[in-house]
């Protein structure tokens, strides 16, 4: 990729289904109230929440040491493709890795979960 395109940095992660059912199981904290209740309202909300999953891993990744789990959530609107939120600790980071923003792709099957996040800086 040419520097030009905007690109900061990007990051794949693969999830397995069976292990967010098993942090559900636990009552593991790694998904905000927000990600709950969307997985909730779905059938099959263990492969919603593994795609989120795979999200926070990849963004933490990008962003650095100190970002944790917690810093990053998953949200869907009404319309349009999910998108990331930061909290203000992952904001900084990604401002000073010279990123203004992040896109967002989730995908999931019966046993594994997705998702690709890509780091960009406005032109």
């Amino acid at each position: 990729m040419e520097p030009d395109e905007g690109v900061v940095a990007s990051a794949v992660e693969l999830v397995a289904i069976e292990e967010a059912e098993r942090l559900l199981a636990a009552g593991a904290s790694v998904f905000t109230p927000g990600e709950r209740a969307y997985a909730g309202r779905k059938a099959d909300p263990a492969r919603r929440l593994a795609a989120r999953l795979a999200a926070k891993r990849a963004a933490c990744r990008l962003l650095g040491e100190g970002i944790e789990l917690a810093d990053v959530e998953v949200v869907k609107g009404a319309s349009g493709p999910p998108t990331l939120r930061f909290a203000p600790v992952a904001r900084r980071r990604l401002a000073a890795l010279g990123a203004e923003r992040a896109l967002l792709s989730l995908t999931h099957e019966r046993t594994h979960a997705a998702a690709a996040v890509v780091l960009l800086r406005d032109r």
